[in-house]
């Protein structure tokens, strides 16, 4: 919420108090209201709760403090007093009935008034009849002009007409609720003046009118009388007759600017249409233009086309001649090769034929192989052992022969001590015996 304030100096008003329900926790404040003593207008107070306390509902006050004014969520400018000081000058200046009326004021500024003449005059604009309901005092008698008023309305609305003593409260209260249930589009409460109007300021009625759901109308008294109930009506008309007259005139004026606004909106789509008639040749020569130029176009492109098309229909022709020949030959290819395939498959079995008579002749050979070699082998191995028998022999011989050499060495030795001159033709003898004995052998 926006706040600014109007100026900087300090304003006393006087006025009645009354206090409000909402209370600012954080600035410690509420918002109050004070009244004026004879219009009735009031101004809202923004009161510091330290200075409400001994303060009552109907209290006169004269209060001292800053304007200032705040910027409502629904865009709206209110002007607010920031008190600063209260100075209480009478303790009840109005009666406990006159402070329910004023709360009950404030109730309906807080829901709203709703727009009478806008609600008629939609439905009628939209050629629809509205749904009044006519509440007459069980007594009352309304005067020519308002029966006028309602007989040339009737052309276009619907009044249902209601009797009820105004006097019975509580009864009264009752058909006003049983009327705001039902499809009304506007409820009229009409009554002359005189004894017993004052009953219309009942505070039971003024609840059942302020909670009323349906747009409601007052039209009830003499000129010149005031009641309270014409603070809450979302429309009021001082007497009865300019009730009617009011229901007549906004019939006729309702008719009046329908006609109007017909004959300029027949006016005003004769012109439109003749601007579109212009606006239509001149787009239909803009076209037949663009129609020429493309019926040009589609006919050069046409003719490329064609051209096109012989040069592809002949390119084509020359690629079947040329598919049909190489088909042919592909055809001719595949004949031979399958010939030559067929001659190699016949080749090659009988050469698989012939190689598995070769390998079967050479398996027999191989395994004939086997047996004479593995015969060999035993052969070998028994000639080996018996070399290896015969080896064995030999070492033993030669060993036997090497240690009779080695005997008759030294003998030999011995007797060349004795007989020098012909112990070494002996050992000569000796040895060529033994090498030839060895040589044999081996």
């Amino acid at each position: 919420m926006a706040t600014g304030q109007v100026n900087q100096k300090v304003v006393c008003l006087r006025g009645i108090y009354f206090k409000g329900t909402y209370i600012n926790q954080y600035y410690h404040t509420a918002s109050d209201r004070l009244v004026d003593e004879s219009t009735s207008d009031e101004l809202t107070l923004n009161m510091p709760l330290n200075l409400r306390d001994d303060l009552e509902n109907g209290n006169v006050l004269t209060v001292h403090g800053i304007l200032d004014r705040n910027i409502t969520n629904k865009g709206l400018i209110q002007v607010v007093l920031k008190v600063t000081d209260v100075e209480k000058i009478k303790e009840l200046a109005v009666s406990e009935d006159e402070v329910k009326r004023t709360e009950l004021r404030r109730i309906k500024s807080e829901k709203g008034y709703k727009n009478v003449d806008s609600i008629l005059e939609t439905l009628l604009y939209q050629n629809k009849r509205p749904n009044v309901a006519l509440v007459y005092a069980e007594t009352s008698i309304t005067n020519e002009d308002f029966e006028k008023g309602v007989q040339a309305a009737r052309t276009h609305i619907d009044f249902t007409e209601y009797r009820e003593s105004f006097a019975k409260t509580k009864a009264f209260s009752q058909r006003l609720k049983q009327l705001d249930a039902m499809d009304f589009d506007v409820i009229a409460i009409v009554r002359g003046g005189g004894a017993g109007l004052e009953a219309l300021d009942e505070i039971e009625l003024l609840e059942t009118l302020v909670n009323m759901n349906t747009a409601w109308m007052y039209g009830a008294g003499h000129e010149g009388e005031k009641l309270f109930i014409q603070n809450i009506a979302d429309k009021a008309i001082a007497i009865p007759h300019a009730l009617g007259t009011y229901f007549r005139d906004l019939t006729d004026g309702v008719i009046q600017k329908r006609n109007n606004s017909r004959a300029a909106l027949v006016k005003e789509v004769e012109g439109q249409f003749k601007k579109q008639i212009e606006d239509s040749n001149k787009k239909n020569q803009e076209l037949t233009k663009q129609l020429e130029a493309l019926q040009k176009q589609n006919k050069e492109q046409t003719e490329a086309s064609n051209k096109k098309i012989e040069e592809l229909t002949k390119a084509q022709k020359e690629h079947e001649k040329v598919v049909k020949e190489m088909t042919e030959q592909h055809k001719k290819a595949t004949e031979e090769a399958n010939k030559l395939h067929k001659a190699q498959n016949e080749t090659l079995q009988k050469a698989n034929v012939a190689l598995q008579e070769q390998l079967k002749t050479q398996g027999k050979t191989l395994n004939d192989l086997q047996e004479q070699q593995k015969k060999q082998q035993g052969e070998f191995n028994k000639s080996l052992g018996q070399m290896q028998e015969t080896n064995k022999g030999l070492q033993a011989s030669v060993s036997k022969m090497t240690n009779e050499l080695m005997a008759a060495k030294q003998r030999v030795t011995e007797l060349e001590g004795q007989k020098p001159n012909n112990t070494g033709y002996i050992v000569v003898i000796i040895v060529l015996i033994i090498l030839a004995a060895l040589g044999f052998i081996m």
